[in-house]
């Protein structure tokens, strides 16, 4: 049996909650990887893979166990990925 995330504690309502912060938030704010897996539709393993790999957003690294993503370097992330057609 595998180990709950974090994410897997939330309720539906906290999960509504964090994603509604993060949109009404200025580009400036930050954000913990919960935030950003829930807004961006993806695992917080597959988060966590993208930032030893570089493949994902910028982020910031306080100390070991803190990482925050600044809005608009999620949203500048996004935007680089656009695609007009699928290979």
């Amino acid at each position: 049996m595998s180990r709950l995330t974090k994410l897997d504690k939330m309720t539906q309502e906290e999960k509504t909650a964090v994603i509604e912060d993060y949109r009404n938030a200025p580009d400036d704010a930050m954000f913990p990887p919960e935030a950003i897996a829930l807004t961006c539709h993806i695992s917080l393993s597959l988060l966590q893979k993208m930032r030893c790999e570089g493949t994902g957003p910028v982020f910031s690294k306080l100390s070991a166990k803190t990482i925050l993503y600044k809005k608009e370097d999620v949203l500048n992330w996004i935007t680089e990925r656009e695609q007009k057609r699928t290979i």
